[in-house]
Formats: C-alpha cells, sequence, structure tokens
C-alpha cells in the first residue's frame, strides 16, 4: 500500500512538471500615454483574445501564455484602430515585457528593463537663410 502511495505521488509530481513546462509565459505591461481609454487585444497562435481595457495615463499587466509547440511565434497586440504591434515569441523571450501607447495614440513595443524609451516632438520650423552676395574668384 505504501509503494503504491508513493508510486502515485511521483507520478502527479512528474505530471506537473511537463505541465509547467509545456507553455511559454511572459508577463506584459502595456502603459497608455495618450489621451483616450483604450481596449487591448492580443493574438497568439491559437486566436485573438480581448485583455481588457487601459484608461488614459493608465497601465495594464497581462500574462501572455503561448504553448511551446508553437515556439517560434508571431504575437501581436492591438489598442484599437491603427494601433497595434507584431512580434516574436520564443524560448529566448525575456520573462518580462513592456509596451506603450504614444501620445498620439500608437502601440510601440516590446521593450525589456535594460530599454530606454525616448519620445520626441517637433517644437517648430527652423529656417536657414545664406544672405544674397557677389562670389569674388
Amino acid at each position: 500500500m505504501r509503494t503504491s502511495g508513493k508510486a502515485i505521488g511521483i507520478s502527479l509530481l512528474i505530471l506537473a512538471v511537463m505541465m509547467v513546462g509545456c507553455t511559454r509565459k511572459t508577463a506584459v505591461t502595456i502603459s497608455n500615454h495618450s489621451d483616450l481609454s483604450r481596449n487591448i487585444s492580443v493574438t497568439v497562435p491559437d486566436g485573438t483574445s480581448p485583455v481588457g481595457a487601459v484608461g488614459a495615463g493608465g497601465r495594464l499587466t497581462h500574462t501572455l501564455v503561448v504553448k511551446t509547440e508553437d515556439l517560434p511565434a508571431e504575437c501581436s497586440y492591438s489598442a484599437g484602430a491603427g494601433a497595434s504591434q507584431s512580434f516574436m515569441v520564443s524560448e529566448d523571450t525575456k520573462s518580462k515585457l513592456w509596451f506603450r501607447i504614444t501620445k498620439a495614440g500608437k502601440l510601440m513595443g516590446p521593450y525589456t528593463k535594460d530599454d530606454v524609451h525616448v519620445e520626441t516632438r517637433q517644437t517648430g520650423e527652423v529656417k536657414v537663410v545664406v544672405p544674397g552676395g557677389t562670389v569674388v574668384e
């Protein structure tokens, strides 16, 4: 009786380890820097599903799950019309990724913890005026 109990326990432990190894999980944080609330959806090889909404100036965290048999897999996040970003997920993909919705509503990323993101804006135009004159050789 003791031996069969140990065998069942070991079998369950092996099954649990196998189940953990069947997917690639990545924590994804999406920051919204625009003035509008955005509905986020994700597309993985299994299909497209809604993730949730992120308010203006807010942040949303989501766990991206891809089956290991589908790796490398092309995935994408969408934050509404004209705001989507595709990227590849592989066994080497970091465990945490960041995306950001710019002030203009564009979805950018994925970024890692070590990446630096700078958003620039055009503030004015510079005109160069060359004075006319006589050229002497």
